[in-house]
C-alpha cells in the first residue's frame, strides 16, 4: 500500500487484521492510510467504493469453507468496472505449518465460482519469489453498470 501510494496511485487504502503488521507498515510508510479489517467479512470496509482491490497471499490462510465468502466480499468492494487482483499459495491438502499458520487446500474453481459476474482477465501459476512455492495469480473485472458479463 505504501509503495502504491508513493508511486502515484491515488486513494490507496490498506487493510489488515494484525495490529502488529499494521504497526510495522505504519513505521515504514507513515503517510499510508492503513486500517483494521478481517476476511471473510470485511466489516467496516465500504462496499462498492474501490476501483481496484489487491489481495496477495491472504486467502490461503482462511479455512477452505470461508474462501468463497471472502472472495465474494472482495468483489462487493469494487465499483462498477472494478478490478480484483488476487494471489494465493497452492497447497495440496490442508495442513498447519510449524509456525501455526493454516495453508488451506483449494483450487482455482473455488475462487472463480465465487467471482459471480466478474470476468477472469488473466490467471497464471507462478513460483513465489519469496518462498519458492507455487502461487496462483488471478485478475478479474466486474462489469460496468449496463454491461453484461
Amino acid at each position: 500500500v505504501g509503495w502504491l501510494a508513493a508511486n502515484g496511485f491515488d486513494n490507496v487504502v490498506g487493510y489488515d487484521n494484525s495490529t502488529g503488521l499494521l504497526a510495522s507498515a505504519r513505521r515504514r510508510y507513515p503517510d499510508a492510510d492503513l486500517r483494521m479489517a478481517s476476511l471473510p467479512a470485511l466489516e467496516g470496509v465500504p462496499m462498492g467504493n474501490f476501483a481496484n482491490v489487491l489481495c496477495e497471499a491472504v486467502i490461503m490462510h482462511l479455512p477452505r469453507e470461508e474462501v468463497p465468502g471472502a472472495v465474494g466480499n472482495m468483489v462487493q468492494l469494487l465499483q462498477p468496472g472494478g478490478t480484483l487482483c488476487l494471489g494465493w499459495r497452492v497447497t495440496n491438502g490442508a495442513d498447519r505449518r510449524i509456525d501455526g499458520r493454516l495453508y488451506s487446500a483449494f483450487g482455482a474453481p473455488v475462487v472463480i465460482e465465487a467471482l459471480g459476474d466478474a470476468q477472469v482477465l488473466h490467471m497464471e501459476d507462478v513460483l513465489s519469489e519469496s518462498s519458492g512455492e507455487q502461487m496462483v495469480r488471478l485478475v478479474a473485472r466486474i462489469p460496468n453498470d449496463g454491461d453484461t458479463a
